[in-house]
């Protein structure tokens, strides 16, 4: 592939990507400090999308589909673990984002993904009727032909810019058939019952135990100052409990989590607010946040950019 990839600084960026090319609204949790860094290269063949995606840090995602374009996608290389739902993504595992269920997917270090998404129309056509749980194993002969079959159609893409109209859409059909002959071998274990399926185990404990303390948060049950005793009597656990949960899947504790998860709406508030009708400090303190010195640090430390630089940046 010799295009260039896209180069994304802030969620909003990834976001409105996401959405348009996808139909897949995501929510990012960036839990390492420092620019985001993330990539994405999208080539489009009649109804079907490849998404080429490199990404470093650590990032938790959430992601929910919007509408009815079929959306899969699977990590070609990894540095670092990959976990969905608690359970760890091995190389011969893969993600079908069905509508109505939360996808979600924690990285550990830099990683090279590739996602498809297929039309509304071509799924109507096809048949194609994804159930069961979004994580499962495939055959991983089939995954390398996939992988195989969409470099060489990226490839072909970069070379077609001379080709005539007709000629082009004609091949661009072809070179469309052949993704979907070989999506349609890995998408089996989708297709019927099989016992490939990850998760259909219910998700690891410490996974439950951070997915209710997050409905907390987002329920505006957590105060401002969190008290870890508090959050882990709420969820009928020890302090001991809650702690281990979110260090040994997130790698940091759930103080630090809360905060970044109020960092993230900050900025989110920030980029869609207009500097003359409201401040930083008006912001931070809907957001949790009373200590502005301290914050404008954390802020920095994270971003790369101070609340003030977001606020009056152009959105």
């Amino acid at each position: 592939m010799q295009s260039d990839f896209l180069t994304f600084s802030t969620f909003d960026e990834i976001e409105a990507f996401w959405i348009e090319a996808t139909g897949v609204s995501p929510t990012l949790t960036q839990l390492s400090a420092g620019p985001l860094n993330f990539k994405a290269r999208s080539d489009e063949f009649t109804g079907v999308t490849l998404t080429w995606v490199k990404s470093e840090g650590r990032q938790l995602w959430r992601d929910t589909v919007q509408d009815g374009r079929l959306h899969f996608g699977y990590m070609i290389e990894s540095e670092g673990l990959v976990r969905s739902a608690g359970f760890e993504i091995n190389p011969a595992d893969a993600l079908v984002w069905i509508p109505g269920k939360e996808v979600d997917y924690l990285l550990e270090g830099p990683l090279f993904s590739l996602e498809f998404t297929v039309s509304e129309e071509l799924v109507a056509a096809l048949g194609w009727e994804p159930t069961g749980a979004p994580l499962r194993k495939v055959s991983e002969a089939h995954l390398n032909r996939l992988t195989h079959v969409a470099q060489m159609a990226s490839a072909w893409l970069d070379t077609a810019v001379d080709l005539d109209k007709e000629t082009f859409e004609t091949r661009l059909n072809v070179w469309r058939d052949l993704l979907l002959d070989a999506l349609a071998k890995v998408l089996q274990p989708w297709f019927q019952n099989s016992d490939l399926e990850l998760s259909a185990l219910p998700a690891s404990k410490q996974y439950d135990i951070i997915r209710s303390a997050e409905v907390l948060f987002s329920n505006g049950e957590i105060d401002d100052s969190p008290d870890v005793s508090v959050i882990a009597a709420d969820l009928g656990i020890s302090r001991r409990k809650l702690y281990y949960a979110f260090q040994n899947t997130l790698g940091i504790g759930p103080r630090r989590f809360i905060e970044l998860k109020r960092l993230h709406q900050l900025r989110r508030d920030l980029r869609s607010a207009h500097r003359d009708e409201t401040s930083v400090t008006e912001l931070a303190y809907k957001n949790g946040f009373t200590q502005l010195g301290r914050l404008s640090g954390l802020y920095k430390q994270h971003f790369g950019e101070g609340p003030r630089e977001t606020l009056v940046s152009p959105a």
